[in-house]
């Protein structure tokens, strides 16, 4: 692919996706509440490649949350962020100069609802998203806005036992109510959960649950997505009479898998395995359940509480447009591998970066092919980076390892262009370094721009443009043909 010419739609969005929890920082600033990524504590001594196969360090339980939130020792760097709380007009400004004419960025819930449960917003919080917003609009960007990602009220944890209780469809429905009615006239592009399918990976962070607190995990897991389900389509039925521009998307972490081997036992493996990712959108592009999923709660003794009312809204309020998070791809094993998507194989025909992320841009092209078959709904690549420890030296870092796996992921999606697959967006994850998600370090950088601070928040926090940043700023500019 390396000599071809892509010719990207018109009008199509290139930018950079961030998220609140991971760039803003001043967490005890103008009223914001403490929110499930606060007390993510930094491990210097972690096994990274644990991280890609089991994230269990940052789950909590009662007592371990009580003493995070008490901890006056440890470092906890998603209450730090890059500072993007007093830089945005530097950090917006920056990708304007590469060509942004879009960025996705978060909206904290517990800035704007402290606890989750209030009646009325926080203004302090709106007026800080009222300037972010207008920054964007001002640069010429289109702003993507995810109502939620990994940062739900602690107190939602606490007092009402996270997503599971459908108190939190209130809530959530509330706070989405009023991002919705505040910003509908800037913003058409809401995603309202952030890689919603990864209940296995982060019960904590995306659904609330407490370890203590559950008899039966997995159900809890599934009767919380299915909460979510719900806000999305009465957001979605709300958007539809404030504003019929307003596009409402389901986001999915994609875990593109293969069969290890070409044993028979090991491609059906891998088909159900993808199939229960594919479950997530199927009931919000599609509008209900799968049957094999009733198959599976049936056979795995879980019972979900779906009402006749649950179905009707579903049903009646589809979403938009699926977004998708892509990094790399795994395999299965179906003599190793459990239906667990925690479990998986090495794939020996692949790189991996130093947490074991492997690289793999025609895993790119294979999802967002199926993808499209399945759904024929337009596509966002809502995140698709390189993380990597760069050298910063000279005043700038010498990313030819970044540009390369970006150059060949934008190929990727070229060539699913060319296939007639609607993909509208092409977001690549942490334009300006921020704080990891899963190992809450800083030295997992992903940006075009490089931040001077280290894993204890160390440094000076000045920006520095590396190598890949005049590079995606000619790709910008030739609406991808200049690779």
């Amino acid at each position: 692919m390396n000599n071809v010419k892509y010719n990207f739609p018109k009008g199509f969005l290139w930018g950079g996706a961030t998220a609140a929890c991971q760039i803003e920082g001043a967490y005890d600033v103008d009223g914001r509440g403490l929110s499930t990524s606060d007390i993510h504590k930094y491990n210097s001594t972690l096994d990274r490649k644990k991280y890609r196969s089991k994230l269990v360090e940052n789950e909590h339980t009662s007592e371990t949350l009580a003493k995070a939130v008490t901890d006056k020792e440890g470092y906890y760097p998603k209450r730090h962020g890059n500072g993007f709380y007093y830089r945005y007009k530097e950090d917006i400004a920056l990708m304007k100069e590469m060509g942004f004419n879009s960025f996705r960025f978060s909206i904290a819930w517990p800035r704007i609802f402290p606890n989750g449960d209030e009646l009325e917003p926080n203004q302090k919080g709106l007026e800080f998203y009222d300037k972010v917003i207008n920054e964007v609009v001002n640069a010429g960007m289109e702003p993507i806005v995810t109502m939620f990602h990994y940062d739900i009220p602690l107190h939602l944890l606490t007092e009402y036992g996270g997503f599971r209780n459908p108190k939190l469809i209130e809530f959530m429905t509330r706070y989405g109510k009023v991002l919705l009615d505040r910003y509908g006239d800037k913003v058409k592009c809401w995603i309202p959960f952030n890689q919603t399918n990864l209940i296995q990976y982060n019960s904590f962070k995306s659904v609330g649950i407490l370890r203590d607190k559950t008899d039966n995990l997995v159900e809890d897991q599934y009767q919380a997505i299915h909460h979510q389900f719900i806000i999305n389509a009465k957001l979605k039925q709300y958007a539809k009479k404030l504003n019929p521009e307003i596009k409402i998307g389901i986001m999915l972490a994609d875990c593109t898998y293969y069969p290890h081997t070409c044993k028979p036992e090991d491609i059906v493996f891998a088909m159900k395995r993808i199939r229960m990712q594919y479950f997530y959108a199927d009931v919000q592009l599609r509008g209900e359940y799968p049957r094999h999923m009733f198959r599976y709660f049936k056979e795995n003794n879980i019972n979900i509480n779906i009402s006749e009312e649950d179905k009707i809204i579903i049903k009646e309020n589809t979403l938009d447009f699926l977004a998708l998070s892509y990094y790399y791809s795994r395999t299965l094993d179906s003599e190793k591998n459990t239906m667990d998507p925690a479990t998986i194989s090495e794939n020996p025909y692949l790189e991996a970066n130093a947490w074991g992320w492997t690289i793999d841009p025609l895993g790119l092209y294979h999802s967002l092919s199926q993808y499209w078959a399945r759904y024929q709904k337009p596509i966002m690549i809502a995140e698709n980076g390189f993380g990597y420890e760069d050298v910063f030296e000279d005043g700038t870092v010498h990313d030819d390892y970044r540009i390369d796996y970006l150059r060949q992921h934008i190929q990727a999606v070229g060539e699913a262009v060319k296939d007639g697959v609607d993909i509208f967006a092409y977001l690549p994850w942490g334009p300006i370094d921020l704080v990891s998600s899963g190992t809450a370090e800083m030295s997992k950088r992903y940006g075009f721009v490089y931040v001077d601070l280290d894993d204890f928040g160390k440094g000076t926090g000045d920006r520095f443009k590396k190598d890949s940043f005049y590079w995606y700023q000619k790709v910008i500019a030739s609406n991808g043909a200049d690779l």
